[in-house]
């Protein structure tokens, strides 16, 4: 008797085999015909999952957005609350140019979400998600009396989220001017820039409790 195929199984392996497409050789090569060559199927296999391009290339960046939270969420719930975590946060959206971490996916999702509803629905689902998780730290930062002075808080969140895009372009395209270190430091003095606050010794509190990251 045949295995039974498991429809999220089938559909977040077929995502994979997208976004290893687009990393490998961009967004434009991510028909269904050549994902379905990557998988070593038939086009039938993707058609009856995906009506369409768009809605199988929507579908692949919300599986890996999915897949980066969940490691985010481990990543903070193994570090300690507070600046600290903010700054784990932060860190965990600019990794090493060498970890790779998706960049030619990324960039066709900011790129394709100008353009493409659905694109753009993943896009304001993924930052809306990331904008509470730095509120979050922020006001948990807040009540450990971590912050001094009061904030804006949605100008805060805003610029510390458009700040770390920032260096992770940098990072991604010039990556050898920026070492583990630099990477940490400037990511410091973004978050005390932005928060007024004397991030430097909360974060050595809870320096060395964080994991490895290597998503974005």
């Amino acid at each position: 008797m045949p295995r039974r195929v498991d429809a999220g199984e089938r559909r977040a392996g077929i995502a994979a085999l997208v976004v290893d497409v687009i990393q490998r050789e961009g967004a434009a090569s991510a028909t269904v015909r050549r994902v379905s060559e990557a998988g070593g199927f038939s086009i039938g296999v993707i058609t009856h999952y995906f009506s369409d391009k768009d809605e199988l290339i929507a579908f692949a960046f919300d599986w890996l957005a999915e897949q980066s939270f969940a490691q985010l969420d481990r990543s903070l719930a193994a570090t300690t609350p507070g600046l600290p975590r903010l700054q784990a946060a932060l860190e965990f959206m600019v990794p090493l140019a060498q970890e790779r971490s998706f960049p030619a996916v990324w960039l066709s999702l900011w790129s394709g979400a100008m353009h493409n509803p659905r694109l753009a629905a993943v896009h304001r689902r993924y930052y809306a998600r990331w904008r509470r998780i730095l509120a979050q730290c922020i006001v948990e930062a807040s009540r450990l009396g971590e912050i001094r002075r009061p904030l804006n808080g949605t100008d805060t969140i805003d610029l510390l989220a458009a700040g770390v895009d920032g260096l992770w372009l940098a990072v991604t395209f010039e990556g050898r001017r920026f070492s583990g270190a630099r990477r940490r430091r400037l990511v410091a003095q973004l978050m005390a820039a932005l928060v007024r606050s004397d991030a430097s010794a909360a974060v050595r509190r809870g320096r060395g409790r964080t994991p490895a990251r290597t998503r974005r």
